[in-house]
């Protein structure tokens, strides 16, 4: 709907009629996950879209410098048109409301190969030329996806997902074979090859315009694992995909991400599967905040589906099989 502008907003109002033209108005459209506020910007045909972060920006704010970075490799991200970094403030190229998550539910899974081409081919791109636009006080060459990253993300499913959302009180038995868990899933991880990650790879900041595929949410972008990026794609919480498409996109990027650092397609895959599983479970965590805190309860309904991703995952990998009583009474009991 459209909306009146209250104080917090007049300056975004100038910003976007200063781009736009004095005709210009503001609709909210649909967020994310996080807190920030998004508008649409309209004058005529001519549309942008603000961002409005809640608080200042710092000119070297990880949106700006890993803007910079993807811009620089060609990375299909919105343009910045212009920003009022002390209100918080960003106005971008309008990439349009059609996710690929939507796009895909809409039209049925024969749409998607050749999107998921693509967006594989922007995996490697991202991983092979990213690192030399990056300056060594950018923040993604400054902050990794680590061990103690992970183990930060595995305390929050922890706390949100097995507490929260399921109300699950370990015993200190229990408690011990937990932590012990999430210590060894973070130390594998940490050991993988790091390259530059998107962080948030998926269908839902994925945006379909016509036959090519733009990229958003990329302001935690940073350094972590190879296989990062292809777990949250390839394990994505909102869609169901076609094994035979999902095996196509594994091969495929064995020879993209993967050769170029000396690695094989077994080891690749036994790579995939491991991040896949910290991904995984780390998005369970995600979902229980935003259900018990945030009350968006819609993001239950991503839980079932990322069940089945663990399911599959510990089944391949002998590993997992000795914790498999635990995984199974307190990660994939869930029945909603």
């Amino acid at each position: 709907m459209s909306i009146t502008p209250d104080p917090g907003l007049v300056r975004g109002l100038a910003l976007a009629r200063k781009a736009l033209g004095p005709a210009t108005t503001l609709t909210e459209v649909a967020g994310d996950a996080s807190t920030r506020r998004f508008y649409r910007a309209a004058a005529g045909s001519s549309t942008a879209i603000l961002m409005a972060h809640g608080k200042p920006l710092a000119p070297d704010a990880p949106l700006f410098t890993n803007h910079r970075i993807l811009a620089a490799i060609g990375a299909p991200v919105p343009r910045l048109i212009d920003r009022d970094e002390a209100a918080g403030l960003v106005l971008v190229e309008d990439f349009g409301d059609l996710t690929l998550q939507r796009h895909l539910v809409t039209t049925g899974a024969g749409a998607a190969p050749p999107f998921y081409r693509q967006a594989g081919d922007l995996i490697a791109l991202l991983q092979v030329q990213a690192p030399a636009a990056m300056r060594p006080d950018d923040f993604a060459a400054g902050n990794a996806l680590d061990r103690e990253r992970f183990l930060f993300e595995l305390e929050h499913f922890h706390r949100h997902y097995v507490r929260g959302l399921r109300g699950l009180t370990p015993t200190a038995a229990e408690e011990a074979l937990m932590r012990r868990f999430y210590d060894d899933l973070a130390a594998a991880c940490d050991r993988l090859p790091r390259v530059f990650c998107h962080r948030d790879f998926q269908s839902r900041n994925l945006m379909v315009m016509g036959e090519r595929l733009g990229l958003v949410d990329f302001q935690d972008a940073r350094m972590g694992p190879y296989t990062y990026d292809a777990a949250s794609l390839l394990r994505d919480s909102s869609l169901d995909l076609d094994p035979a498409l999902v095996q196509e996109m594994l091969d495929r990027l064995a020879r993209s991400v993967a050769a170029p650092l000396g690695i094989g397609p077994e080891e690749f895959r036994r790579d995939f599967d491991l991040m896949a599983l910290e991904r995984n479970i780390k998005d369970l965590g995600t979902f229980g905040y935003m259900a018990t805190v945030r009350d968006r309860k819609d993001y239950l309904a991503y839980i079932p589906r990322t069940l089945d991703s663990i399911r599959r995952t510990i089944a391949g990998d002998r590993r997992w099989h000795q914790i498999h009583p635990w995984l199974e009474r307190f990660v994939l009991g869930w029945t909603g």
